[in-house]
C-alpha cells in the first residue's frame, strides 16, 4: 500500500511501515510545514492513504468535500510511541480490509471505518 504519513507521527511508525513494504512518503523527510491541504491534495494525486492524529483532514473532507485516497485518524490522546504503534498493529487488519477511499478512526478501543 502507498502512505502518506503526517509529520505529526512517529519516525517509528514510519520505519514500521516501511519493513511492512508499504511506499511511504513521510511529510517530516519530504517538505516539513506544508499545509494539510496540500499533502492531502498530493495524497490523492499519488493515490496515498494518509495517516494522521490531525483532526483537520476530518474537516478537509468532511467539511470541505475534498477528495481523498483514505485516511486513518489516530486519535490515541497522551499515548506513547510505543502503544501507538502497538495499536497500529493491532488493528491492522482492518486497515488492509478497507485500503483505499474510507475515514477510519482508531480509538484506544474502536475502530470506526
Amino acid at each position: 500500500m502507498k502512505f502518506l504519513v503526517d509529520e505529526n507521527m512517529s519516525r517509528a511508525i514510519v520505519g514500521w511501515l516501511r519493513s511492512q513494504g508499504h511506499d511511504v512518503l513521510f511529510a517530516a523527510e519530504a517538505q516539513p510545514g506544508a499545509t494539510d491541504p496540500a499533502w492531502a491534495a498530493l495524497a490523492e494525486q499519488e493515490g496515498r492513504v494518509v495517516i494522521t492524529q490531525d483532526k483537520d483532514f476530518g474537516e478537509l473532507v468532511f467539511r470541505d468535500g475534498m477528495a481523498s485516497h483514505g485516511v486513518i485518524l489516530l486519535r490515541l490522546d497522551d499515548a506513547s510511541v510505543a502503544d501507538v504503534l502497538a495499536r497500529m498493529q493491532e488493528v491492522w487488519a482492518v486497515i488492509e480490509a478497507n485500503p483505499s477511499s474510507r475515514f477510519i478512526v482508531v480509538t484506544e478501543t474502536r475502530v470506526r471505518v
